[in-house]
């Protein structure tokens, strides 16, 4: 892809959605939530304002706002969405493939030419997703679990007298309290799961990096007894990264 021809990509994850542009593989900041109409706006000046010719979204939930959709496309500007019917990016073990989360493959995709070794990828949002990918780019499958806000809602919600409560700093490895214990298990537990799987997968993948993204991992990141690479926009990258294949 052209560093002449800049891109836009957008995520439309469960609980928000973000843009970013490229010049290449390079993300030019800032990165915009799209919470609002004013949002969309700020965007779209920004593809007027770099040049934009492509545009890639993808979605786990409601299809971006299709007045701007066809806004550029009627400007001539190439809009796509993440598509199912494709090829994936990369070399792929998983049995029902048309059901492989959009996020899922934009962050796998988005550590292909980045590392040279087995990583599990963890994307730490509404749900967690753990993906593993050998040294040679082949996905070999992954779990889905709960991510942090889930876990504390659904032990207030499926209970009768636990409080809910908002994720924090944990200060010790044990709650000390109720409210403590429950930001212990539902924030440090995902941290636990994460370790436990990859120390699990170490064995048959001596060369595994663990690579964290989404919304919520700063909450877990300084928790970890592990080293941790930290992609923030791993998923954009990700996208980008496919748009490339969509228009070369």
């Amino acid at each position: 892809m052209s560093e002449s021809a800049p891109t836009l990509v957008i995520d439309i994850g469960n609980s928000g959605a973000k843009a970013a542009c490229f010049a290449g593989d390079e993300l030019l900041p800032p990165v915009v939530r799209l919470t609002d109409e004013s949002d969309w706006t700020a965007i779209a000046e920004r593809v007027t304002n770099l040049g934009v010719r492509n545009i890639l979204y993808a979605t786990v939930a409601n299809v971006p706002d299709r007045r701007w959709l066809e806004n550029w496309k009627a400007s001539g500007i190439g809009v796509f969405a993440l598509d199912r019917s494709r090829p994936l990016p990369f070399a792929s073990d998983y049995s029902t493939p048309g059901t492989l989360g959009q996020d899922r493959i934009a962050a796998v995709a988005g550590t292909l030419g980045r590392l040279h070794t087995a990583r599990l990828v963890v994307d730490a949002g509404s749900c967690v997703t753990l993906d593993l990918v050998d040294r040679h780019d082949r996905y070999l499958g992954g779990n889905i679990s709960p991510g942090i806000g889930m876990r504390l809602r659904a032990m207030h919600e499926q209970t009768a007298r636990l409080p809910l409560v908002a994720a924090g700093v944990p200060d010790a490895t044990v709650g000390r309290s109720t409210e403590q214990a429950l930001r212990h298990g539902g924030q440090l537990g995902v941290v636990y799961e994460i370790e436990g799987l990859y120390r699990r997968l170490l064995p048959a993948h001596p060369d595994l990096r663990l690579v964290l993204t989404g919304g919520d991992a700063p909450l877990l990141l300084s928790h970890f007894s592990l080293e941790v690479l930290h992609l923030p926009h791993l998923v954009l990258c990700g996208l980008n990264q496919i748009l490339s294949t969509y228009v070369s």
